[in-house]
């Protein structure tokens, strides 16, 4: 009995080893967890914010609201993937109406293939035409089966319905989708214009509908900025170089410059950027060039505080 006793007490004593052991080395909560992207190539240039990669969900305010609680870093956002397979025809409805329903990536996804198809043939006499064109240019072959391979996917959409390419993107751009505001400011006024129905304006009409359009275009491209797109970020630097909006537009450009190289993961890019400003110097005083960086870092708190940074590539 004594042997029995002493047996069972050094059980209990090791059942209780194990439960405090167990205990200091629980697993943590799962719910506690980041989600991550798929992407394989966090950012670890020199020139750039530490970063955390998630998907860009668009409607859904969750990808959005990660950076409150993420120690102040950068949530890399992914554009959506706007291709689709077969034919534009058999996407059309589904696209159309859950656009109208207020779903932001269905209305992007829409506008980027309806202004895909805007610039493809119409019929078998455009294609023919534009295949005979690619002939005449010396083509192997490659033009005139991509002319041909885009003609039948875009087939069966009118006209009418390609033309509201600006549309549907303007949707998307409104309801806040970067990717939708990027795409906007690469469509060009004379194109707007044209798949708007304003070419046979008269000139003034003409250039008050034209400004407008190209104001639009700024004040997408700054939201889109201000969200971490380094896309819209080139091109207001290039706008502002241009010096076609907006006042002491080198002196915005070297703002803008100074965002990229510290926002960008590309070397090649940050190496270029850098030549710029390093060219640009002779042009400003140290005044101007303090005012700059003060512009710079005052975008960079916003984009900071908005968490979210979308990559050029």
């Amino acid at each position: 009995m004594k042997a029995l006793f002493t047996l069972l007490l050094l059980i209990a004593v090791v059942a209780l080893w194990l439960a405090s052991n167990y205990c200091r080395t629980a697993p943590f909560n799962a719910e506690n967890v980041k989600p991550q992207s798929g992407q394989d190539n966090p950012i670890d240039q020199q020139p750039t914010k530490h970063t955390t990669a998630a998907h860009d969900t668009l409607n859904n305010d969750t990808s959005l609201a990660t950076h409150a609680d993420n120690d102040g870093q950068l949530v890399i956002m992914t554009r959506p993937d706007w291709s689709l397979d077969n034919n534009l025809l058999s996407h059309f409805n589904r696209l159309e109406l859950a656009a109208q329903q207020g779903d932001t990536t269905a209305a992007y996804v829409l506008g980027m293939n309806l202004r895909n198809c805007y610039f493809v043939p119409q019929d078998d006499n455009d294609l023919a035409e534009r295949l005979q064109q690619a002939y005449q240019f010396n083509d192997d072959g490659e033009a005139a089966a991509e002319n041909a391979e885009r003609y039948e996917f875009c087939l069966g959409v009118d006209k009418q319905q390609r033309s509201q390419f600006y549309a549907y993107l303007e949707m998307a751009a409104s309801n806040g989708s970067v990717p939708a505001q990027e795409a906007v400011a690469l469509i060009t006024p004379e194109q707007y214009m044209h798949a708007a129905g304003y070419t046979k304006l008269e000139r003034n009409a003409y250039v008050a509908k034209r400004i407008g359009y190209v104001q639009q275009q700024v004040d997408f491209l700054s939201s889109a900025a201000q969200h971490g797109s380094i896309k819209a970020l080139i091109k207001l630097s290039q706008l502002h170089y241009a010096q076609t909006v907006g006042k002491d537009g080198r002196l915005q450009a070297y703002a803008f410059n100074q965002m990229i190289m510290e926002l960008s993961d590309d070397t090649e890019l940050y190496n270029r950027y850098n030549w710029f400003q390093q060219r640009a110097l002779s042009e400003f005083t140290v005044e101007e060039v303090e005012l700059a960086k003060a512009m710079s870092e005052q975008w960079l708190n916003t984009i900071q505080a908005n968490g979210t940074l979308y990559l050029h590539n």
